[in-house]
């Protein structure tokens, strides 16, 4: 009888596709479905993400993975498996992204989480190859990396004017439900994140800079 880590081993081996992956995106607010220049095959992955949205900068230098987090739950490691499946095919870093309150003005990065639910995907895994059960998740949201993302998005004006004086400062106490899991599965592989409460931006035709954050997103410290 195989275990749950080599569950996910087998997992992983199905679902790697032929394309590379330098950056996951983890979009769980809807912010970024227009992005990606091709499908990224799903099919053969865990419920609930077989039919995930899920899309691929499959041309030029950066190897992008869009995916956009299903409206259903799961439990178990499946709950984050586009994490392990994205380090295995090479990720360097992931963006999660989620959509702010209404109350909250601008884009807010996290600087920590509090993990209230109980499930998380690391729970029954067992040993794995792929990182240790009990990681040390104090360097998984990369300081570093959140600022050079902040410091582009507030370069952008239609976002800028929306902002707060001072972006990104805690302590906050934004509730936004499905972060815990992905920065569990993050810190069992080491994957530096960043993680964003955005909103839709003040004005329509000047988006997010996206091309520039994965960009910034490449520049990965070295070590957690």
């Amino acid at each position: 009888m195989l275990t749950k880590a080599e569950h996910l081993e087998s997992g992983i081996a199905a679902c790697l596709p032929g394309t590379p992956c330098d950056v996951l995106v983890l979009d769980q607010g809807g912010l970024a479905t227009d992005q990606g220049d091709a499908s990224l095959v799903t099919e053969a992955w865990p419920e609930p993400w077989s039919h995930a949205h899920a899309r691929q900068d499959a041309s030029g230098s950066q190897r992008v993975w869009w995916v956009s987090s299903p409206a259903q739950t799961s439990t178990g490691w499946p709950k984050a498996f586009p994490v392990w499946l994205a380090q295995a095919a090479g990720a360097q870093a992931m963006l999660i992204l989620a959509r702010a309150p209404q109350t909250e003005k601008g884009p807010r990065h996290l600087t920590d989480v509090l993990d209230l639910t109980q499930r998380s995907p690391l729970i029954g895994l067992g040993p794995s190859s792929r990182g240790p059960l009990f990681p040390d998740r104090t360097g998984v949201l990369s300081p570093e990396l959140a600022q050079r993302v902040q410091a582009l998005i507030q370069s952008t004006p239609a976002i800028a004017a929306d902002a707060t004086s001072d972006p990104g400062s805690g302590p906050w106490d934004l509730v936004l439900p499905g972060i815990s899991a992905p920065l569990a599965a993050a810190a069992h592989v080491s994957l530096p994140t960043v993680a964003l409460a955005l909103r839709d931006p003040a004005e329509a035709n000047q988006p997010y800079p996206w091309k520039q954050i994965i960009q910034a997103l490449l520049h990965v410290p070295t070590a957690l």
